[in-house]
């Protein structure tokens, strides 16, 4: 379990401590906070160097810093001369200086060690100490066969002492303040923003001092140190894992054994990850407990250090370490089929077995590499040896591993295994898939090839009768042992054309390795080619329309016509062209897909059964006329508008086109319809006329009616359209 740690106040700026250690002091940017730059005048030189700097905002108390020189000269320096701190007030460029700062008097230590205890105190006496020694003039005389030595002895003797400093003073508030490398700005607005930079009050000898402005918002920030810890329980041992906060480091754990109410630190010293420059994968942290008791619940504390020197919980789990030791492996003796439907497997163990075993497990798979399967419903106790399979299937390979499982679920597993089956079942009979000869007289035959996985092959047979007896003449194998693995499964022969019988026969038998052979497939007939064309069609006669041409002819009369085609074309000089497919004893057809006016050459040829054709029957011809009748208008309606006074006629028309015109009849007096207007639209409209009428006039002459005749430019015409008559 977790346990979230309420929130101190807003780290802006963290220094990780392994980059301290290696000297590659860097800032972090927080994108709402706080961001560390670099001044404008800055020299990018390998000479020029700066001070970084961090900060949060404590509520109610101001802006509390921290600073690390980069290089152990400038450190130096400000311990000499002292530090000065400038502070900028929002977006202001201008810097004033606020405070100048140096460490701490012999007084002012004393004082402070004296209050001092624990570990507080070890680090103050450190510092102490380190100070001492920077203020201390270093050189003398200068050897040149041992000089240059004597300086890398220098310089690393001083790195490792400020890479000591670094730590000391990151871990402890007090060490920080004792050696001037703290500042509490208490006059700060809250809301408002700041941008400090720390200086030496003199310029550091060989380093070229550049600023690295740093800038925060006087906010308070809620966000906790949570972090999620990851672990793996092993034989005895846990191991644990994290993502790094970068807020974080020095990081130490503390556990609690099972029945007891205290916590105890476990760690022996600060955990520290060191990373070359460059780095730049993700930066996790690591702890491995060790000598713990199985089965038994721990609780775990984990503590980081943060810049300001303060320990900060981010997590607290529980975790339990387990048995992960698998029992011996099974060690396979017997493995033998040695009755038609078992297969016995013995094993043995070590004497005695392991003391935590609880059984055994028996997988099957048909290859040494496959998913294997149990092949018995429960565990089997850890006193049995031995376990006869019957479900094992023949024809197939058949693989076997035996696994050891102990109270822990952990297992583990023999070599797998494969049994020799003593084989008698012969493969399924087999089934020809197509059997075809061409007009050489070569025969192809193909086999659906058997699922047996034992297949060995084919052998082939043949006769000219289906009740005579069949001879071999092809055996297709392949060896057991041999690279081949393509097991042929089609087969040629060749046959002579010229025989008394019409048809040939095969049948085909498969083996397996065993030499087990199947039954008999079915019996494949073979019919020898035909190669004489059926008799040609021949046309009887021809009857041409005006919408189709009827065609009558005698079909073939050969026994073995498979079907019939009729061919056309619209001229004699270009090839013919299928028009349909006739049957057999088909003698008659009509050609509706004709234009008037446009002549038609029609053929005939028959084929059999073996591909042979006849030749093209003679030619015929016919051209459809055209007889003039065009199709009536349909769908005429006659409305009076009794608002305006106007008769309107409307109709539909099949055809349309610019040589389509309509004319429109009127009845007359006498009751005949006579032409009264033309129109190429589909409608016509005339004022309504009320006429005087005879008393002698039959009731029908005193009606108006219409009618509509379609015409085209081509001469051709309709029948009048049904009436459509008014009452006047």
């Amino acid at each position: 379990m977790r346990k979230r740690i309420p929130a101190m106040t807003k780290v802006v700026l963290s220094l990780s401590m392994q980059v301290l250690a290696l000297l590659l002091i860097a800032s972090i940017t927080d994108p709402v906070h706080g961001q560390a730059g670099s001044d404008d005048n800055a020299v990018t030189d390998e000479f020029a160097t700066s001070i970084q700097i961090g900060g949060r905002y404590v509520d109610g108390t101001g802006i509390e810093l921290r600073y690390f020189p980069q290089k152990h000269v400038v450190l130096n320096t400000g311990f000499r001369e002292g530090f000065v701190i400038e502070r900028a007030v929002g977006e202001s460029d201008e810097f004033t200086e606020i405070a100048r700062l140096l460490p701490f008097t012999e007084a002012q230590w004393d004082a402070i060690m004296d209050q001092a205890e624990g570990e507080s105190l070890d680090l103050l006496d450190l510092a102490r100490g380190y100070l001492d020694i920077a203020k201390t003039e270093k050189g003398g005389t200068f050897n040149f066969e041992t000089g240059i030595q004597d300086m890398r002895s220098q310089r690393a003797d001083e790195d490792f002492e400020h890479a000591v400093f670094m730590l000391t003073a990151a871990r402890e508030a007090a060490v920080a303040e004792a050696l001037a490398l703290s500042f509490m700005d208490s006059d700060v607005t809250p809301g408002e923003s700041y941008t400090y930079r720390v200086m030496t009050v003199a310029d550091p000898p060989v380093y070229n001092l550049v600023p690295a402005p740093f800038s925060i918002t006087a906010e308070a920030d809620d966000t906790a140190y949570e972090n999620e810890v990851f672990f793996y329980e092993g034989d005895t041992w846990i191991n644990f894992f994290w993502v790094e906060d970068e807020r974080l480091s020095l990081y130490t754990v503390e556990r609690r054994d099972p029945g007891s109410d205290e916590f105890r630190l476990i760690t022996s010293a600060p955990q520290l990850q060191l990373r070359g420059a460059g780095f730049d994968a993700f930066e996790h942290g690591s702890y491995r407990d060790e000598d713990l008791e199985n089965y038994q619940v721990y609780t775990y504390r984990f503590y980081g250090q943060n810049l300001f020197g303060e320990r900060i919980l981010f997590a607290e789990v529980e975790a339990m370490p387990r048995d992960r030791t698998p029992p011996e492996p099974p060690r396979v003796v017997t493995l033998e089929h040695h009755k038609p439907r078992e297969v016995l497997l013995e094993w043995e163990m070590n004497d005695p077995p392991a003391a935590d075993l609880m059984g055994f497990v028996v997988a099957r798979s048909h290859e040494v590499e496959g998913e294997y399967r149990i092949i018995h419903p429960e565990l089997l106790p850890e006193t049995a040896r031995s376990l006869i399979d019957t479900t094992f299937v023949e024809g197939r390979p058949n693989y076997y591993v035996i696994q050891a499982v102990d109270t822990a679920f952990n297992v583990s597993s023999s070599l797998p295994v494969a049994v020799t089956l003593i084989d008698t079942i012969p493969p399924a009979k087999p089934v020809f898939l197509s059997g075809e000869v061409d007009s050489s007289g070569v025969v192809t035959l193909v086999v659906e090839k058997n699922e047996e996985p034992d297949l060995m092959g084919y052998r082939l047979f043949r006769s000219n009768d289906p009740d005579h007896e069949f001879s071999v003449i092809f055996e297709g194998f392949v060896d057991d042992d041999s690279l081949r693995h393509e097991i042929p499964v089609a087969f040629n022969d060749t046959i002579t054309l010229n025989s008394l019988t019409p048809e040939v026969y095969y049948k085909v038998q498969a083996l397996d390795f065993n030499f087990n052979q199947s039954g008999f497939s079915d019996v494949m007939p073979i019919v020898r080619p035909d190669t004489i064309p059926p008799i040609t069609p021949v046309f009887k006669r021809v009857v041409t329309g005006p919408d189709a041409v009827e065609l009558e002819f005698a079909p073939s009369g050969s026994r073995d016509v498979a079907l019939q085609t009729l061919y056309r074309k619209t001229s004699m000089t270009d090839p013919w062209l299928v028009r349909d497919t006739l049957s057999v004893g088909q003698s008659a057809f009509t050609d509706t897909l004709v234009t008037q006016g446009s002549m038609y050459y029609y053929s005939l040829r028959a084929v059999d059964f073996s591909g042979n054709w006849s030749d093209y029957a003679h030619p015929v011809s016919a051209r459809p006329y055209d007889s003039g009748v065009r199709p009536p208008v349909d769908n005429l309606q006659a409305t009076l508008d009794e608002e305006d006074g106007m008769i309107r006629l409307t109709w539909d028309y099949q055809l349309d086109g610019d040589n389509v015109f309509f004319v429109i009849y009127r009845r007359d007096d006498h009751g005949h319809f006579i032409q009264h207007r033309r129109t190429s639209e589909h409608h016509f409209e005339e004022p309504y006329r009320e006429e005087g009428h005879t008393a002698h006039e039959s009731e029908d002459s005193r009606q108006t009616g219409y009618g509509v005749k379609a015409f085209t430019t081509d001469g051709g015409q309709s029948r009048l359209s049904e009436a459509r008559v008014m009452q006047q």
